[in-house]
């Protein structure tokens, strides 16, 4: 405050009173500005993390769950070889577990592979058709799904009796191989590894 020629204080606040409060709350305000958008930025990473860690996890049970319920051939075509068409970024084989739950019972062809989304950004993709319609026309796709987005890079490889083989044909092999080996890479995340057990492997030679 100010004083007055006759002694006494006057009212109000000097202009460098009022400079000295206008200085302190801007402060104040940008302090409190910086620690609501870095808890708003913590927040938005980690929830991005959490989606990134969910579709990981959503990714690797429908592959394990594919896999593990592999079968050699169609039901009825005894005669068939062995389906199983492995390369390093595309598997295809048949399955008696299908993709959505209200799918009836049988056997389902099954493709996974890397593609691109509606973006073009690299995904991994599955798709699958039921056995008879895919016997009909191998090119038929009755349903297709994104299962993991971002991808930086995505590897698969095949076991047999501890080896590893870039590539597997059933065929050829006249068997599946015991095991599907699948490294995932996404961008600013340390690889995954998902090694993923075939039970139909231990029996298919006695069929």
């Amino acid at each position: 405050m100010a004083w007055r020629a006759d002694g006494h204080f006057a009212n109000g606040l000097t202009l460098l009173e009022l400079l000295v409060a206008m200085l302190l709350t801007s402060f104040l305000a940008l302090v409190a500005y910086t620690s609501l958008s870095l808890s708003l930025r913590a927040s938005a990473k980690g929830q991005a993390e959490a989606e990134v860690s969910q579709e990981l996890r959503v990714g690797q049970a429908f592959l394990e769950r594919s896999l593990i319920s592999a079968a050699p051939r169609l039901h009825g075509y005894k005669a068939f070889r062995p389906y199983f068409l492995g390369q390093s970024q595309e598997l295809r084989f048949l399955t008696t577990t299908p993709l959505e739950a209200h799918s009836p019972a049988g056997i389902y062809h099954f493709r996974a592979f890397v593609g691109q989304d509606q973006r073009g950004r690299p995904c991994l993709a599955v798709e699958q058709t039921a056995g008879m319609a895919w016997l009909r026309n191998p090119e038929e796709v009755e349903i297709r799904q994104i299962l993991i987005r971002n991808l930086a890079d995505l590897k698969f490889t095949y076991g047999r009796a501890g080896k590893t083989h870039e590539a597997w044909d059933g065929s050829r092999q006249n068997r599946l191989p015991d095991w599907v080996e699948v490294t995932v890479a996404m961008s600013g995340r340390e690889p995954q590894v998902w090694l993923i057990p075939l039970r139909v492997a231990e029996t298919q030679e006695s069929r």
